[in-house]
């Protein structure tokens, strides 16, 4: 058998830009889930990796989880011979990235400008390196930086520092602390501007690297490196971190009706098990520990970052509670060292709390796992911060839900003073629906009954006599005119079309406002028969979400971001099943390939809506314990537990006779033990 890791395509979204996104993603190395990412550059941040480019600028440290996010605490790594240069641009050279070897424990490539080959082989929170230099010459070593840094050498073999690039967001001084140690000695550090750069004495043809960093303290990434990285060869961390990967890739099975579908299949998997990253690191006894990034103060337990829940709550969590709900347990605790010390509910946490989006889906992620039985904790302390999501507006876009109070008054949020009003209603409405099922878990009857009261809030921005969500302004009228394909506005990176549907809460709700079900279907059918036309709206331009929607060929239905994801899977909760097996069948062949994604990868998101279809299973309403059930778009795939074990199996066949018997839903605990084929 093939090895999984060999199906793998770290390069897949990686032709993309800011006008036009095929994934916006990084050729990730890493251990699941790990505290540092490395990556090949070759460009500066946002943007920086793109598989067209031809010259390389090293390989770097990342936690850039998204180009529109920025990245923080990096640095770069570029080994080179002869004259120094001013900058990376100027250092980089030509290289051949259909050469390189790119696997999620292992990282090869030649720069050929030098004749210098370089390996990499990741661990949780450092990396080993081996840089092959020709014979004969000075071998040298740069060290870039985007931001605030230090960088020192400590006696002959060792090289200490710092780097606190960061958008914001974080306390003053917070900051990647991170020790190298050589095999060989170092003879000098330059240091420059940028950076600096060490020489090895000349004719060192290998020179080999152990580098660790922590967010704590020297002493820490000191500790780090022993346990991580010493006494380990270099082949017995690539073997380590690439038998961690197979166990966990190996928990689905695919029978993929071709090698593509394979090769996606796994890399969308992979992809998937990035982020969030856990900050957290292990002390000098053992105990897990972390710096906040939200107070700089050091605290035991865990902590995660790096996820935009508006994105992740859709498929990705969900994903994770269904197949590995041992890692969500982790998550779950580190979540929570986030709300304890950021006062708040995260909604786009980078380190520290972010500005970003719309909505408090945290509350979704609660109410996802506590609905699948994963309630070993503190539930009771999470619903406070979902109660005061619920309840207390905030004046800081980093946290809460903006125009609370009106929504709360009016039953909406009035477009005349907010931005996004109808697309923060309905999330709004979600986000009440999924507080109430947690309020209800803990037996709190009354603010259940509240928040479930507050969930219908969505019926008050439809307006039956166009068919859409529209714009309400804060006396109650209608604002004018109705544009049905003009983005922006009232609608977040869309418009009327690409919200018209979101109501996974209530379904049958929904159906009864357009006249039924089979009316809802047609409502389908139209979106995805409408031509592809769209206005710019408030944006003023084309942002990239338009010109993916326009170029994919699906009417108005944009795959290429999160709002439209469950608006196929109505078809099969409406009675039509056949039509979501259609529709998703053609979403997976014609945008998803082991080379590109149809839109922006947003920490696992896009990817995850692929392991779903693969399945033949989507959970159309985080929040209840329960998934659609329709033809898969491959032949099988089995599910396997943390012991290895088989649990679950999906095929064709099995799934529409257990979905024609079920109404076109299954429950999560069903799915457990459940063979669903003939």
């Amino acid at each position: 058998m093939t090895d999984v890791l060999d199906r793998l395509n770290l390069l897949q979204g990686t032709d993309s830009i800011r006008e036009f996104s095929t994934g916006n993603s990084l050729p990730i190395v890493a251990r699941p889930w790990g505290t540092h990412h490395w990556t090949l550059q070759t460009g500066r941040t946002p943007w920086v990796f793109n598989r067209r480019l031809k010259r390389l600028e090293g390989v770097r440290l990342t936690h850039q989880p998204s180009p529109w996010m920025r990245d923080y605490c990096s640095l770069t790594l570029l080994p080179f011979t002869g004259p120094v240069q001013g900058c990376v641009e100027h250092q980089a050279s030509a290289y051949r990235v259909e050469a390189a070897v790119l696997r999620p424990n292992y990282l090869s490539v030649e720069l050929l400008r030098y004749g210098v080959t370089m390996e990499m082989t990741p661990t949780e929170r450092g990396a080993a390196f081996l840089f092959h230099f020709p014979s004969g010459i000075v071998p040298r070593l740069a060290f870039y930086f985007d931001g605030a840094h230090a960088l020192r050498q400590e006696g002959a073999h060792h090289v200490t520092g710092v780097t606190q690039d960061h958008e914001g967001g974080v306390p003053d001084g917070y900051g990647l602390y991170f020790l190298g140690e050589f095999n060989i000695d170092v003879s000098k550090l330059v240091k420059t501007e940028w950076g600096g750069y060490l020489e090895f004495p000349e004719g060192t043809e290998e020179v080999e690297l152990r580098l660790a960093g922590s967010f704590i303290s020297p002493e820490i990434a000191q500790v780090t490196l022993h346990r991580e990285l010493q006494g380990k060869a270099f082949q017995e961390i690539e073997d380590e971190g690439g038998d961690i990967w197979k166990g966990l890739l190996g928990r689905l099975e695919i029978d993929a009706v071709s090698a593509e579908q394979e090769r996606t299949f796994y890399t969308c998997l992979y992809r998937c098990l990035l982020f969030p990253r856990f900050l957290d690191e292990v002390g000098k006894d053992g105990e897990i520990i972390h710096c906040s990034p939200y107070d700089g103060q050091l605290y035991a337990g865990r902590m995660c970052a790096d996820s935009g829940f508006w994105d992740t709550y859709r498929t990705l969590y969900p994903l994770l509670a269904l197949v590995y709900p041992d890692v969500l347990q982790k998550m779950i605790d580190g979540w929570m060292s986030a709300c304890r010390q950021s006062g708040w509910s995260p909604k786009w946490s980078s380190p520290g709390l972010r500005d970003c989006m719309i909505g408090t889906h945290f509350d979704v992620f609660v109410a996802d796992v506590v609905s699948k039985g994963l309630t070993d904790w503190d539930v009771e302390k999470a619903f406070e911060y979902l109660w005061q999501d619920a309840n207390c507006e905030s004046s800081d876009g980093r946290y809460g839900r903006p125009g609370l109070e009106d929504y709360i008054r009016l039953g909406y949020v009035p477009c005349d003073k907010y931005p996004y009003a109808v697309s923060s209603t309905l999330d709004y409405a979600y986000d009440d629906f999924c507080v109430a099922q947690v309020a209800a878990y803990l037996g709190r009857e009354a603010e259940a009954t509240e928040a479930l009261q507050r969930s219908q809030n969505y019926r008050n921005v439809f307006d039956s006599g166009v068919g859409f969500m529209r714009g309400r302004l804060s006396a109650g009228e209608w604002a004018r005119p109705f544009r049905e394909y003009e983005w922006g506005g009232a609608y977040i990176e869309g418009g009327p079309w690409q919200h018209v549907f979101n109501v996974p809460h209530d379904p049958e709700g929904l159906a009864d406002l357009f006249g039924g079900r089979d009316r809802l279907c047609r409502k389908l059918d139209e979106m995805l028969a409408k031509p592809s036309t769209f206005e710019a709206g408030h944006y003023g331009y084309e942002i990239h979400e338009g010109t993916e929607m326009a170029l994919a060929g699906f009417g108005q239905y944009a795959h290429s971001n999160q709002p439209v994801h469950a608006f196929l899977f109505y078809y099969a909760l409406m009675g039509c099943p056949e039509k979501t097996a259609h529709w998703v069948k053609r979403i997976c062949q014609e945008l998803y390939s082991p080379d590109d994604l149809p839109g922006d990868e947003d920490n696992g998101e896009m990817s995850a809506w692929y392991i779903w279809a693969c399945l033949g299973l989507y959970p159309h309403c985080p929040g209840k314990a329960e998934y659609v059930i329709y033809e898969p778009v491959a032949r099988s795939v089995k599910v396997r537990g943390a012991m290895g074990k088989e649990v679950a199996r999906f095929s064709k066949e099995g799934a529409a006779k257990r979905g024609s018997s079920n109404g076109g839903v299954i429950h999560h605990r069903d799915v457990f033990g459940a063979v669903l084929t003939v």
